[in-house]
Order: structure tokens, then C-alpha cells, then sequence
């Protein structure tokens, strides 16, 4: 099978070149829904998977913070036992190789393109943005104030950085991880899916 990883910086449309490439190859699109799985396959509901996407700082914490510890004595008492960053890792990571193993498919994020890495028959892209472009694009899609867009950019671009250092001790931007880096100031959506599918399929 071949699978296309996409890693996107914020405001670098990732969303859109994704489903793009997916749609033209006549590939399966992976994005978020597979928190959904992992929820359906760890017994909990999509909304608590969501909080183990975040490995900034201990998610068992996060998640007492968020919930009470009722819903949270809920979740680690099911049948998959206690609930953690690592069972959360591990559920992902596997699924992501059985896509791998089964499908042919665009992958969107969830370190695909370091649980992949050196696999035949896949092909890693980052999409980038230079720094002032992302803030002012942010800040006319979101009508938000610069201050506003540079901390949006922060949060999740230092989002990335920590899951991709805490589980692949790698860093997310490293151009060794990837076959194809575009600027995206210089590329359109259907003009960045035109050149990823024709790279991939060389």
C-alpha cells in the first residue's frame, strides 16, 4: 500500500492539500477522525480522547482539571485499564501502521511521518509559511488582533514540536523527516496537491 504523510505548519493549509491529494490520487483521508477511532477502541467518548492529544505537560492532570474525577474514575476503571499518554501513543501508533499495512491513504498529522519513516512506498511532505505571513493570514481568517494570532501560532505550532520531541525525540521541522517541503506562499491549495502527486507517484 502507499500512504502520503502531510505535516503542516499553522495557516499552511494543511487541511486542504490533504483532502486535495486524497481526493486526486483516489486515496483514503486521514485527519481526525482517528481520534474517533481510538475513542470507539479505548471505550471512551470522542471528547476525552481529544485531551490526550496534548503532551505539553502530564494529560492525566489535564484531564482532572477538565473533568471530575467521577468521568475520570469512569475511564480508567473500563476494561482497557488505566489511561495514560503511553496507552493513548500506543493506540494511535498502531493504528496508523495498520493504515499503512491496509490502505492507501493521505495521512494528516498524529507523527505519521516518523512512525512511517523509511517505509517503502511513503512519501513525507511539510508544508511551511514564513512567520509574518502566518500572522497576518491568522489574523484576517480568524478577525483576531496580531496578539491574538501570534499566540494561536504559538499554541499549536509548540504543540507539534512537543508530541514529535516527547514520542520520536525528533524535531517536527527536521527537513531529513521529509521528502517534499513547500513554501506555501508560493503555492496555491490545487497547485501544492498537483506537485505532492506528482512527486509521490515519481
Amino acid at each position: 500500500m502507499a500512504v502520503i504523510t502531510i505535516t503542516s505548519e499553522f495557516m499552511a493549509g494543511g487541511q486542504r492539500v490533504a483532502t486535495g491529494t486524497a481526493e486526486k490520487l483516489g486515496f483514503e483521508f486521514i485527519g481526525d477522525q482517528l481520534v474517533a477511532e481510538v475513542a470507539k477502541q479505548m471505550n471512551m467518548s470522542k471528547h476525552e480522547a481529544e485531551t490526550f492529544l496534548k503532551p505539553g505537560s502530564s494529560s492525566i492532570m489535564r484531564y482532572l482539571d477538565r473533568y471530575t474525577c467521577s468521568i475520570v474514575q469512569k475511564v480508567v476503571d473500563r476494561e482497557h485499564g488505566c489511561l495514560n499518554d503511553t496507552t493513548y501513543y500506543d493506540k494511535t501508533r498502531k493504528l496508523v501502521e495498520d493504515i499503512y499495512k491496509n490502505e492507501n491513504a493521505v495521512i494528516l498529522g498524529w507523527g505519521a511521518q516518523c512512525i512511517l519513516q523509511k517505509k517503502p512506498e511513503t512519501f513525507h511532505v511539510l508544508l511551511k509559511k514564513e512567520p509574518e505571513q502566518k500572522v497576518k493570514d491568522t489574523m484576517e481568517a480568524r478577525k483576531c488582533s496580531r496578539q491574538a494570532a501570534e499566540k494561536m501560532i504559538r499554541n499549536d505550532e509548540d504543540e507539534k514540536k512537543a508530541y514529535i520531541q516527547k514520542y520520536f525525540k525528533a524535531d517536527w521541522q527536521d527537513p531529513a523527516l521529509y521528502n517534499l517541503i513547500l513554501d506555501m506562499e508560493n503555492y496555491s491549495a490545487e497547485s501544492a496537491v498537483d506537485l505532492i502527486c506528482k512527486k509521490a507517484q515519481q
